[in-house]
């Protein structure tokens, strides 16, 4: 079986594989649904019970229908850009993709097929090149990730992964609900010092533990104990702290911290 890596390397090649292919300059020439057309796939949207999304294969040819209540264009845009993954990814694999909102952050304890599909999402949404001009030398930030997700007409979620996945600082995306951490997603540089206790209640010394227990507003970054988040690592680094700056998405009652370092 190849590893997450090569799955990974694979899979975002591929979906910007298809940028090129198609000679897009800006986010703004992707037009999800005309690139789905010319790969031969209809996307519709309609009712769909416990799933954001659903791919059907029928030969050479497919239709992706998409949850119509999804309130984000973004949310929306990478749900297509999912089951495109899906279609040109996993051919062999199944006639049928049901993907529900958690397949849509998979990765780690994901299907390889779920965690392929999101990458190539990534690689088609926001190709290396253009992220990576377009970030510049700017600080991971809620300014940067908001900048950055209306540039590229993506979800501040999707947009966070894809930044902390193509950098060389030491950042982690945290996703919080109820007090407890949902999921996190950190740089290659961040998982190698630190690691998360994932469904791990969140310590009140974190910036978005006190919100949730104290209901205040968080005011922008804010130094916190990395032991607070990461037993790991907390003693060998040398300032001993994160920056921590969240984002309350009310929605969905969630909370997204950006952690790096000073």
């Amino acid at each position: 079986m190849p590893s997450l890596e090569f799955s990974r390397m694979m899979a975002i090649g591929e979906g910007e594989r298809l940028w090129g292919l198609y000679g897009f300059q800006e986010p703004s020439d992707l037009v999800l649904e005309d690139l789905a057309l010319a790969r031969k796939v209809l996307v519709t949207d309609g009712p769909l019970d416990g799933m954001e999304a659903r791919l059907v294969r029928n030969g050479s040819c497919g239709l992706i229908r998409v949850k119509e209540s999804i309130p984000e264009s973004g949310r929306r845009r990478f749900a297509i850009a999912h089951e495109l993954g899906h279609w040109e990814l996993h051919k062999s694999k199944s006639q049928i993709f049901v993907c529900t909102a958690d397949d849509m952050i998979a990765s780690y304890k994901a299907s390889v097929e779920e965690a392929e599909a999101n990458f190539f999402a990534s690689g088609l949404l926001m190709p290396s090149g253009p992220f990576s001009q377009r970030r510049g030398n700017g600080v991971f930030s809620v300014e940067m990730i908001s900048n950055l997700a209306k540039y590229f007409a993506t979800s501040l979620t999707a947009t966070a992964i894809r930044y902390v996945d193509v950098s060389s600082e030491s950042c982690a995306v945290v996703v919080s609900s109820e007090g407890r951490i949902r999921w996190w997603r950190g740089s290659q540089e961040f998982e190698d010092r630190f690691w998360l206790d994932a469904r791990a209640k969140l310590s009140t010394n974190t910036v978005a533990g006190s919100v949730f227990s104290g209901g205040r507003q968080p005011q922008g970054p804010e130094e916190v104990d990395i032991a607070a988040w990461s037993e790991r690592g907390a003693n060998d680094a040398e300032e001993g702290i994160f920056l921590e700056e969240c984002l309350i998405i009310e929605r969905y009652h969630q909370i997204i911290s950006l952690l790096r370092m000073p």
